[in-house]
């Protein structure tokens, strides 16, 4: 369809859409992610600000391991809670950074809260969890209850 569009108002959208990306890229602090010349009004970085913490979830045989990216935090910047079925994340960022040269000085201070909940895809036995917190990765270990633990069954064909 662009091939309909005249060439110039082509450029003039296309570094529109460069302008909006690097606008969002510098509010964010993170690069705009494009995929083969594609325009992403969002970038990614904007759906983790919103959403919260990037999340793995893993769902092995006994257990749920989940991988939470927390980058910038401590310990006491966030807490994890089990509430039924449901696993949440919320926290705060808090970060200042000042720079004093001989020609300048930069000053920027970032807040914000943040929460992440997601459905655990089966019943974990809470009081048995295990979280550890390493280089701004949270992990945690959920076990499973035994009635959710995945069984083989043998079933013979005739």
């Amino acid at each position: 369809m662009t091939q309909w569009v005249p060439v110039p108002i082509r450029r003039s959208v296309e570094r529109l859409w460069e302008d909006i990306n690097d606008t969002f890229s510098r509010w964010l602090d993170r690069p705009a992610e494009q995929k083969d010349g594609d325009r992403d009004f969002f970038p990614a970085s904007i759906f983790q600000h919103v959403a919260g913490p990037a999340i793995d979830l893993v769902e092995k045989d006994d257990e749920i391991v989940v991988n939470a990216e927390l980058p910038g935090l401590n310990q006491e910047d966030f807490k994890v809670e089990l509430i039924g079925d449901r696993l949440s994340i919320q926290g705060e960022k808090k970060s200042a950074r000042e720079e004093k040269k001989r020609n300048y000085y930069y000053s920027e201070c970032r807040y914000g809260s943040f929460s992440r909940s997601v459905r655990l895809p089966c019943e974990v036995e809470a009081d048995r969890a295990e979280a550890t917190f390493k280089n701004g990765v949270l992990k945690l270990r959920l076990p499973k209850t035994e009635a959710a633990k995945s069984r083989s069954i043998k079933i013979k064909v005739d």
